[in-house]
C-alpha cells in the first residue's frame, strides 16, 4: 500500500539491497571503476597563514577532490554502460550525464518527485491507510517516513526528465560498479523506451504500478548481473542464488535494524524477486521476450512473480464496489480512498508472520482485489475504516490466505479488525469500531454491509494497446511507496 513502494514516487533507482556484495563481475567486468587517489605527502598550512586563508584552502581542495572524483565516475559511468548495453542487447543511441550526490541531495531529489503527482494531504491519507492495514505505526508521518527510507536505502538514481545517472558519493569501491551498471542500464531503457513516460501513477491501479516498478527494477539489475557474468552468460547465474536474495528480502524483521519491515520489504522485492523473473525470461526465451513486455506491459504483481502468468497473460479478476452499504452503516462519513493490493504487497504483509517460503505459498493464488477506505468528513481519525476483498484462484487458496492473513491481523490489528471468507473470496476489514460514532460498530453488521459492497467479476480481456491501458483513471490510487521516477 504505500506503493513503497511502490507509485507516489517512483524512483529508478538502485537501493542498498542484501547478498548483492556476494555477485562479483567477471575479470572484463570491473566492480571498482573508481581507483583511489595515491597517497601523497600534503604539508600542513604555513603558521602564518590566517584561519580565512586556511579555511579557503580546504574549501579549494575539496572542491578538487570532488571534480576528480565526478571525473573518475563519469567515466567509469560511460565505459561500464557501454559493456552493461552489450551484455543486455540494447545499443546506447543516446546521451546521459553522471552526476555526484550527498544523502541530503538525495532527500531533496526525492522530495521533489513525491508531489509530482500526489499532494501532501493525498500522502499522508495513504500513510494513513498503511497504518490501517499495519504496515505502518499509527501516528506516522508518510513524508518522513518515504524521506528516511529512501535516503538510507538508496545508492543510484537514474531521472529520466534531465537524462542523468546520479550517484551516492557515498557509494564504497567495491559497490559502484553495480549502482553504475544499475543506473546506466535505466538509461537504455529510457533510450529504447522512453522511462519517463512510463513514469506515471495509474489512479487506482497501485498493483499495475508495482507490476511495471518489478519490470524497470528486474530488467535494469538482470542487465547489471548480465554484464558480472561475462561470457559465461545468464546460465551462469544460478537460481539458487536468485531464490536466496529473494527470500533474504522477505525476511527482513526489527532485529535487523531496518525501520519499518513490510515497507521495506515493498521497497526491495523489485530488485530481488523481480530480477529473478526477468533475468529467467531473457535466460529462456532470450532478451528480446524483455523488450517486448514494455509494449505489452504486465497487468498485475502476480504475472511478475509467476512466469507461467505472465506467459499466460492471465488478468486480474476485476473487483468492484459500491460505498452505499457502508455509507449506511458509518454516517457522516465520506470515501476517501479506493485502490488495490495486489499479490506482491499481500505477500510483503505475510513475510512478517511467516517465513518466506510459506508466505509466498499463502499469497500464491491471487485472483484480484479491491478496498476502500472511509474517513469521517470532519475531523478524520488517525486511521481510516477500511474494508476489502480479495479473490483466490480457488477455494483452497482462499483459506491458505485467510489463516495466515489472519495471523497476520491479530498481529498488527489484535482488536481493530475482522476477517471472514465465502468460498473463493475473504473480506477483511480494520478500524471500524470508531466508525460507529457513540455506538460502535458490530463487526458482523460491517462484514454484512461489505459483502453487500463488493462484487467479483470475470477477467477483464488483455487490451491491444499498451498506452491506452496504462492512461490514468479518474479514481485516486493508493501509492506503495515504491522506487522508481523512475527514481532512486
Amino acid at each position: 500500500m504505500a506503493r513503497t513502494a511502490d507509485r507516489t514516487l517512483t524512483v529508478i533507482c538502485a537501493l542498498a539491497l542484501p547478498l548483492t556484495a556476494g555477485c562479483r563481475p567477471s575479470d572484463t567486468a570491473s566492480a571498482t571503476p573508481v581507483e583511489e587517489d595515491p597517497v601523497e605527502d600534503v604539508q600542513g598550512p604555513d603558521a602564518a597563514e590566517s584561519p580565512s586563508a586556511q579555511a579557503q584552502q580546504e574549501q579549494d581542495a575539496a572542491a578538487q577532490r570532488r571534480a576528480e572524483e565526478q571525473a573518475k565516475v563519469e567515466a567509469a559511468a560511460q565505459r561500464i554502460t557501454r559493456e552493461v548495453s552489450a551484455a543486455r542487447e540494447l545499443p546506447i543511441t543516446g546521451e546521459f550525464a553522471v552526476q555526484l550526490i550527498d544523502k541530503p541531495g538525495v532527500r531533496a531529489f526525492v522530495h521533489e518527485v513525491m508531489y509530482e503527482e500526489m499532494t501532501p494531504e493525498e500522502l499522508q491519507l495513504v500513510g494513513r491507510i498503511d497504518a490501517s492495514m499495519g504496515v505502518l505505526p499509527v501516528g506516522s508521518d508518510m513524508e518522513q517516513v518515504l524521506l528516511d527510507m529512501y535516503e538510507l536505502g538508496v545508492l543510484g538514481i537514474y531521472d529520466p526528465k534531465r537524462k542523468t545517472l546520479l550517484i551516492g558519493d557515498y557509494v564504497g569501491r567495491m559497490e559502484l560498479g553495480m549502482v553504475v551498471g544499475h543506473e546506466g542500464a535505466h538509461g537504455l531503457q529510457d533510450m529504447h523506451f522512453d522511462l519517463e513516460a512510463l513514469n506515471h501513477m495509474h489512479k487506482g491501479r497501485s498493483d499495475l504500478d508495482t507490476a511495471q516498478t518489478f519490470l524497470i527494477e528486474g530488467d535494469a539489475q538482470a542487465a547489471y548481473l548480465a554484464w558480472v557474468a561475462g561470457d559465461e552468460g545468464l546460465a551462469s547465474i544460478g537460481d539458487d542464488l536468485l531464490q536466496l536474495q529473494a527470500d533474504a528480502v522477505l525476511a527482513i524483521d526489527d532485529s535487523m535494524g531496518i525501520p519499518h519491515p513490510i515497507l521495506a520489504r515493498q521497497l526491495q522485492m523489485p530488485y530481488t524477486d523481480g530480477t529473478m523473473n526477468v533475468l529467467r525470461l531473457a535466460r529462456d526465451r532470450g532478451w528480446a521476450a524483455v523488450d517486448a513486455l514494455y509494449t505489452e506491459l504486465p497487468h498485475s504483481s502476480e504475472q511478475m512473480l509467476h512466469l507461467d502468468k505472465l506467459a499466460a497473460r492471465e488478468p486480474p479478476l476485476p473487483v468492484s464496489v459500491d460505498p452505499q452499504p457502508l455509507l449506511d452503516l458509518a454516517p457522516g462519513h465520506r470515501v476517501a480512498w479506493e485502490d488495490e493490493l495486489g499479490e506482491a504487497t499481500l505477500l510483503a504483509m505475510l513475510a512478517d508472520v511467516a517465513s518466506p517460503s510459506v508466505a509466498r505459498a499463502a499469497a500464491a493464488g491471487w485472483g484480484g482485489d479491491r478496498f476502500i477506505a472511509l474517513e469521517r468528513e470532519t475531523e478524520p481519525g488517525p486511521a481510516p475504516f477500511l474494508v476489502g476483498v480479495i479473490a483466490w484462484d480457488s477455494t483452497a487458496d482462499a483459506k491458505e490466505f485467510e489463516a495466515l492473513f489472519r495471523r497476520y491481523l491479530e498481529t498488527h490489528k489484535a482488536q481493530t479488525h475482522t476477517l471472514a471468507r465465502k468460498g473463493k473470496q475473504v473480506l477483511f476489514a480494520t478500524h471500524f469500531a470508531e466508525a460507529g460514532g457513540e455506538a460502535p460498530l458490530d463487526a458482523k453488521a460491517v462484514e454484512r454491509a461489505g459483502w453487500a459492497a463488493f462484487s467479483v467479476g470475470t477477467p477483464r480481456k488483455s487490451g491491444k494497446s499498451a498506452r491506452a491501458r496504462n492512461q490514468p483513471s479518474s479514481a485516486p490510487a493508493a501509492v506503495l511507496a515504491t522506487t522508481s521516477r523512475s527514481t532512486p
